[in-house]
């Protein structure tokens, strides 16, 4: 089929469709619409997580489908194809929030030199910053040759800067050491990144036996330690726990092991979406877990600071990061519908830590 969209079960993520979407040309555009054809998209565990946790934060309203089935969304590059009278240009290309399909079918509010807002009635309530399309040029911080980046690490990156800004902002809870669960997903790596810029506290990567020796080899971590051996840090020193594991016997294994000296506890992604949920959190001692959501630290800051400030902290931020990651991870690229699939399978069933997926539709 020439053009599909990749849908799965929202209760079984192990279940997967693919469902034939007519040609974009055939569509009969409402006013305001444009067409935007999904050139290519990043696909990693923090998709997964979106499926995982889509009914709790909402992320299957984004793109919806019917009968129990959801659309996962990605990052990634899209060009317009169909601009109707919509304020875009045919051609120009935007990175931003995508289903896994051919293209998607937006109506573009505050249309501007940097991008747009999609005000499509079913998204009107969800987080503004996951409903923004911004324009790819040099000028709006897209410089050539970087698109993978952007796609495989921006969103990630984005979530690692506001968690360090959260735990700064808080003073580390008190915290003398911050624990990072599933050290070595590329979310964990972006934040241990940024935490090592500065403070008088350790960062400790928990992560996996056959991922020990990548994780130690980055660098990006004061300790590394597989998740048995977290019984023997010191329970008499102040922790945060940020985790991107979502395993519930990882989770109370840390409160347990700690109790009061666990000042902080959030869970931010789900690489062990198969353990997610297994404890009663409910009794557990120390800080009370609770889900880390990204939009309201930027909210915040956004409040506070300006977009403008934000932006720009990010930005330089991001810019000293883009020095290190090809060092730690290379980029493979998955084309066509198979590509789709097998990446899809490869990242669920949980892919090498040292490689990214940029998909090419």
């Amino acid at each position: 089929m020439s053009c599909f969209r990749f849908a799965v079960r929202r209760d079984d993520l192990e279940q997967y469709r693919v469902e034939e979407l007519p040609a974009p040309e055939s569509l009969a555009l409402k006013a305001g619409e444009a067409v935007i054809r999904v050139d290519h998209y990043a696909f990693t565990a923090n998709n997964i997580t979106y499926g995982v946790v889509g009914e709790m934060i909402g992320y299957w309203q984004f793109f919806p489908a019917q009968d129990g089935w959801g659309i996962i969304p990605v990052w990634g590059v899209g060009t317009v194809l169909q601009a109707g009278d919509s304020g875009l240009e045919t051609g120009q290309r935007y990175y931003g929030y995508f289903p896994m399909a051919s293209f998607l079918v937006v109506e573009p509010g505050d249309v501007s030199s940097r991008g747009f807002t999609d005000t499509a009635a079913h998204r009107a309530d969800l987080p503004v910053v996951y409903n923004q399309y911004a324009l790819m040029t040099a000028d709006n911080g897209f410089p050539p040759g970087y698109d993978d980046h952007q796609m495989v690490y921006r969103p990630l990156f984005t979530t690692a800067f506001v968690i360090d800004d959260y735990l700064r902002d808080n003073d580390l809870f008190g915290a003398e050491e911050i624990l990072l669960g599933s050290a070595s997903s590329k979310t964990a790596l972006c934040t241990a990144y940024m935490l090592r810029r500065g403070g008088d506290f350790r960062v400790i990567g928990l992560t996996s036996a056959g991922n020990k020796g990548f994780v130690e080899g980055t660098g990006a971590y004061d300790q590394v330690l597989t998740y048995d051996e977290v019984m023997g840090l010191d329970a008499g020193r102040r922790a945060a726990f940020v985790d991107m594991s979502g395993s519930g016997t990882l989770l109370a294994a840390i409160h347990n092991h700690y109790g009061d000296s666990l000042v902080c506890s959030c869970s931010v992604g789900v690489t062990h979406y198969d353990d997610w949920g297994s404890q009663d959190t409910s009794a557990l001692p120390g800080a009370r877990p609770a889900m880390f959501f990204a939009p309201d630290q930027i909210a915040k800051r956004n409040a506070e600071w300006g977009p403008a400030v934000f932006q720009q902290r990010l930005d330089e931020a991001w810019q000293s990061f883009l020095a290190v990651i090809d060092d730690w991870i290379a980029i493979d690229h998955p084309q066509g519908l198979e590509g789709v699939t097998r990446c899809y399978n490869t990242v669920r069933q949980g892919a090498s830590p040292e490689r990214a997926f940029v998909v090419t539709l």
